[in-house]
């Protein structure tokens, strides 16, 4: 229990005199830097949105630890990616299960996109070459790029695998002496290990089952530029410090599910009822007054 600090009062009129004592929290420590907490605040971690065209961010509901996007037929969208911690972090970005740069299946040994310390990074299509992508936009499952491709299972998701990156290693320098008994074993590098082999396609369900399926995919948009350049990262594992996800649809997809997307109506009894609760029960008035 947080020790109490006893607080004088004294209450007078009426003929009244006496004391009574209240009780307060005694605040917290303090420090030049300010208040000392009990706990430390949640540490940030990136997060994802997909935003339209105004960068405005899409609908988006949760439900059951899930977060459901409103997505409309035809409508452009990007993936937007925050990062507010102090280094910088790689995201891999999978669109339907496809990855978004190469645009084959995604597994977390593709390359992703860098973004900066306290920065964001918007991803707006399939990457094509560096200068241009292919913008996402909402389609049938028939027409997305997953089931053109023939890997319709995962449409309807957008995930990003983040990495930490690996800190410059420290050097050392000593003095040796001048004539060392083996200065091939000082001076061996370690070869890097070698890459995982790329996940197999996976299969589709056939073309029929694919333009029967309701509710939207993503599809290989029109062009559009945007520039990006190659650079060098070292991720500091080889898991992820972590997954996001979002699942989008339209709305009768979403209203299937559940999910409440418009306001409920509004009764008439509401603004009455919220007046009862805000009531007063001392307003602050001393003696009665008549009335008017």
């Amino acid at each position: 229990m947080r020790p109490t600090l006893p607080l004088v009062a004294l209450l007078v009129g009426l003929g009244f005199t006496g004391l009574q004592c209240a009780y307060a929290d005694v605040p917290p420590p303090h420090t030049a830097d300010g208040p000392v907490l009990d706990h430390p605040p949640p540490a940030a971690t990136p997060r994802i949105e997909l935003v339209d065209d105004g960068t405005q961010a899409l609908p988006t509901f949760d439900q059951g630890g899930r977060r459901y996007v409103l997505g409309q037929m035809g409508q452009r969208y990007q993936v937007r990616i925050v990062n507010p911690t102090s280094s910088r972090i790689e995201a891999v970005v999978s669109v339907d299960g496809l990855d978004a740069v190469d645009g084959h299946p995604a597994n977390l040994n593709k390359r992703g996109y860098i973004v900066p310390a306290y920065g964001e990074v918007t991803i707006d299509g399939f990457r094509t070459s560096l200068d241009t992508v292919a913008a996402f936009r909402f389609s049938s499952v028939r027409d997305s790029y997953a089931a053109r491709t023939r890997h319709a299972r995962n449409v309807g998701v957008v995930g990003v695998a983040f990495f930490g990156e690996r800190p410059p290693p420290v050097v050392h320098y000593e003095s040796r002496p001048l004539h060392r008994a083996s200065p091939a074993a000082d001076d061996a590098e370690q070869a890097p290990p070698p890459p995982s082999p790329a996940a197999a396609p996976s299969k589709s369900a056939s073309g029929a089952a694919e333009a029967a399926r309701p509710g939207l995919g993503t599809q290989f948009g029109e062009t559009r530029e945007s520039r990006v350049v190659e650079t060098s990262f070292v991720r500091a594992t080889t898991s992820p410090t972590a997954l996001s996800e979002l699942r989008y649809d339209d709305r009768e997809g979403l209203l299937s599910r559940g999910i409440q997307l418009d306001p409920p109506a509004r009764d008439p009894r509401d603004a009455e009822n919220e007046l009862r609760d805000t009531a007063q029960a001392f307003p602050g008035s001393r003696f009665a007054q008549p009335p008017p």
